[in-house]
């Protein structure tokens, strides 16, 4: 670049011309970043020295990068005889945090008081007022506001028209960016300047909507910012992010040098020892494009997801495991692939359901085992024979003809003997009696107890069933639900996956009672306690649980749970019952992590069931 001649003697005179024999620290300017070297030098302008804001790219020099951490391996080590061997040649590691934008601070020191370039090391960057909400996490806000929060009616019309300005999120919580540090260093006050918003960060919001996240405040938005509390329980990092393609150029560089200032937002990596309420305890990895591993300890989740949200894997608090896929999940095991569940295992398809084995296929259940097909059933054997018993009786029945043939055989009908040594044959009649619907399971359909095809038409049931749209998770900041169909007790969507099922919440509260036994009953054994969570998990409702529980309470010496405790527990099953029974108030206690007040009516109706308290 003219007038900035990379070589170590072009500013030879430098301790003469400017610093004296002064080593600093200086306070400077970063003005260039492209180190031919690519050693992480900063071209910058020390003002105290040059006297000027506006430098010539001769008044700047290049300062060496100073890192935290870093290593390579002696040259003493290294041998040229074969520069192909990895082994021979040198090996680096260590932190690269390189390099800040244009007219970022930084603090500049010269070694030994030589003030020349070879010695000048910039040793850390300078942080300037307002200019910390997005470290290190992309904190979010809801002191917000849109481009549209200043337009009137017809100009948000025609914004809307344009680029979307007042599209709705559907929620307050919202990724910001920095508000602007010139609008408010005009300020009259501390408080007229607190009165200024946070522009919101719609890239990260768009992006956050597209995977179904942005009304989520555990795997979506965060607190996780600097500017939080003081002092902060936030540590961490996040990169710049890629220049966009549609960036500004301004000549702020140097003699009027054009440079791209717009960004991306970039990776980031937070360790968030939480908010004073005690929510956002956590981890979190993200990339720029939305991809994370999420660690979360208030809400006890692990949630690892890709970036366009058509995938996730999380693990909750009560070890269940979650896993949606929109594209397919492959699995392939070289031996043995085994399933165990100590409760049920269900499968549902919206296509077909294909097992295939080239040896047998075994079928056992110690209770009944259910065939029904909705259009047919259909039983075939290609080279050998069919063969069915039932130590009872076989029947059947149908409302249309029963064809029964034999190609090349005959046809045989005999009923075995009755007395002494079968002595005495039994009876075959032909039409001496008429078919009864008793003689075939009419009563085994889609919908029936035995099959459980649940159907949801795009709003939330006691199931909480729906499915969301793959594509457009939301339109204007609600829900784009559609109608379901499954077999499933938990049923796994794309985000806003609403993880609140009555099944689940029934777990979540099994799990509860358990506990509460556990801590108040030394003396009951884990078989005991086994069998006991089984019992209460093959409730059909969370009512029918409590039900049941204060009938285990009261017939079971071995617990010792007080009543107090017990009356907490049938609340609190009122208080689950009311979120299930009303989905707005689901939605609620899913997106803020509240729960519902506890009517008084309700607990009243759940005592009188219990007549021994």
């Amino acid at each position: 670049m003219v007038g900035f001649v990379d070589t170590h003697d072009n500013q030879k005179n430098y301790s003469e011309k400017l610093a004296g024999k002064d080593a600093g620290p200086y306070v400077g300017t970063v003005k260039f970043t492209d180190d031919p070297l690519r050693q992480g030098r900063l071209g910058v302008n020390i003002p105290e020295l040059t006297r000027t804001n506006n430098p010539t790219l001769d008044d700047c020099i290049w300062c060496q990068y100073l890192s935290p951490f870093y290593g390579a391996k002696s040259i003493e080590a290294t041998n040229p005889s074969d520069p192909s061997d990895y082994r021979l040649t040198q090996h680096s590691y260590g932190m690269w945090f390189v390099p800040p934008d244009i007219d970022t601070q930084v603090l500049v020191m010269f070694v030994r008081g030589e003030a020349s370039q070879k010695n000048a090391f910039w040793i850390g960057c300078v942080q300037q007022p307002l200019t910390n909400q997005q470290v290190p996490g992309y904190g979010a806000s809801t002191f917000t506001e849109l481009a549209a929060d200043r337009s009137t009616g017809r100009e948000r019309g025609a914004a809307a028209n344009r680029t979307g300005e007042t599209q709705n999120y559907g929620t307050d919580l919202l990724p910001v960016g920095e508000k602007n540090r010139r609008m408010v260093q005009n300020a009259v006050s501390a408080e007229s300047a607190n009165s200024f918003r946070y522009p919101v960060n719609r890239i990260l919001a768009d992006q956050l909507e597209s995977q179904g996240l942005i009304q989520d405040p555990v795997r979506g938005t965060t607190t996780s910012s600097a500017k939080r509390e003081a002092p902060s329980q936030v540590f961490g990092i996040n990169t710049p992010g890629r220049i966009r393609d549609d960036s500004r150029e301004l000549n702020i560089g140097p003699e009027g040098t054009l440079v791209k200032t717009d960004r991306n937002p970039g990776h980031s990596f937070v360790m968030d020892d939480g908010a004073a309420d005690g929510t956002n305890q956590l981890t979190r990895l993200r990339t720029a494009s939305g991809h994370q591993l999420l660690m979360h300890d208030t809400d006890g989740v692990v949630y690892l997801a890709n970036g366009s949200g058509k995938a996730f894997i999380e693990m909750a608090k009560d070890g269940t495991i979650s896993v949606y896929s929109d594209g397919g999940i492959n699995l392939r095991s070289g031996r043995d692939f085994n399933i165990h569940s100590d409760m049920n295992i269900n499968f549902h398809a919206k296509g077909a359901i294909n097992f295939t084995s080239e040896t047998n296929v075994a079928l056992n259940a110690e209770g009944y085992l259910f065939a029904m097909g909705d259009q047919g059933v259909f039983t075939s054997s290609q080279n050998g024979s069919v063969r069915t018993y039932a130590r009872d009786g076989i029947s059947s029945d149908t409302k249309g003809s029963q064809l029964h043939g034999a190609r090349g055989g005959d046809i045989h009908l005999a009923a075995s003997g009755t007395g002494p040594a079968g002595r005495f044959g039994g009876q075959i009649h032909f039409n001496s009696t008429s078919p009864s619907d008793k003689w075939g399971p009419i009563w085994l359909k889609p919908d029936s107890e035995y099959v459980r095809i649940k159907v949801t038409g795009g709003e939330a049931g006691e199931d909480a069933l729906i499915d969301i749209d793959d594509d457009q998770p939301y339109i204007n900041g609600v829900v784009n639900k559609r109608a379901n169909k499954t077999t499933v007790t938990d049923f796994v969507t794309h985000e806003p996956y609403g993880r609140k099922s009555s099944t689940q919440y029934k777990k979540d509260y099994v799990n509860q009672a358990i506990e509460q036994i556990k801590k108040t009953s030394p003396e009951i054994s884990s078989t005991e306690l086994k069998l006991i969570k089984a019992e209460l998990l093959k409730q059909p409702t969370v009512k029918a649980v409590a039900d049941k529980l204060g009938k285990v309470v009261k017939l079971n010496d071995n617990i010792k749970l007080p009543v107090k405790d017990l009356n907490n527990l049938l609340g609190k099953a009122a208080e689950i019952q009311s979120l299930i029974n009303d989905p707005k108030l689901a939605l609620q206690n899913f997106v803020y992590g509240k729960v519902a007040e506890l009517k008084s009516t309700a607990v009243n109706f759940l005592k009188s069931k219990f007549k021994f308290f």
